[in-house]
C-alpha cells in the first residue's frame, strides 16, 4: 500500500504560486487606503511610467492593472516580456491573474521599443478576444495602451476596439 501524504494537492499547488507571485509584481497594498485613481487615460499613463521605468526597453512587456469598483488600482502584474518586436500574451493568465487580485475591471497595456505607437493587427485581434474573455466572466476590459518613449496611444479613445465599460 503506497503512502500519498507527501503528494502536494492542487489546493497547496495554488497557494504556493500564490506565495511565489505576491512581491514587486504587484504594487497595491490592501492595508494601503490611498490607492491610486484613474479616470483617464493620462491617469493610467502616469502609473504605467513608473513600472515601464522598471522593466527592459528594448523588448515588449504585457502590463495588466486592476481596478476595483471605484477605479482604484488595486494592484498590478508584469504578464509577459518578450523580444524586440512582440511580447505574446495569454489570455487565460491575464484573467487567473486577475481573479486572484479581485479585480472588476482590468486596463492592458505593452509597450513599442520601435517607437510606433500604431497597434498592429495581432494586437488589436488580442485585444477583442481579450475583451470577449472578459465579457464571459464578468471582468471588463476598459483600455488598452500602447506605449512608447514619445508618449502613448489609448486603444479606447482611438477606437480600434469595443471595450465594454467606461473607465
Amino acid at each position: 500500500m503506497r503512502n500519498y501524504n507527501n503528494i502536494d494537492t492542487v489546493y497547496t499547488k495554488r497557494l504556493k504560486t500564490v506565495q511565489l507571485k505576491i512581491g514587486q509584481d504587484y504594487i497595491a497594498d490592501p492595508e494601503d487606503d490611498e490607492k491610486p485613481k484613474v479616470e483617464h487615460p493620462d491617469d493610467v499613463h502616469e502609473i504605467l511610467k513608473s513600472i515601464y521605468r522598471q522593466l527592459d526597453d528594448d523588448q515588449e512587456h504585457m502590463v495588466m492593472l486592476v481596478l476595483n469598483i471605484s477605479n482604484e488600482v488595486a494592484g498590478f502584474k508584469v504578464i509577459t516580456s518578450g523580444s524586440q518586436t512582440s511580447g505574446p500574451a495569454d489570455a487565460k493568465i491575464i484573467f487567473r491573474n486577475a481573479l486572484m487580485l479581485g479585480a472588476t475591471k482590468i486596463v492592458l497595456a505593452h509597450n513599442h521599443p520601435s517607437g510606433n505607437l500604431q497597434p498592429s493587427n495581432a494586437d488589436i485581434r488580442f485585444t477583442q478576444k481579450v475583451i470577449a474573455a472578459g465579457k464571459a466572466i464578468e471582468i471588463p476590459v476598459v483600455d488598452h495602451l500602447i506605449l512608447s518613449h514619445s508618449g502613448y496611444i489609448s486603444m479606447r479613445k482611438e477606437q480600434h476596439c469595443e471595450f465594454e465599460a467606461p473607465v
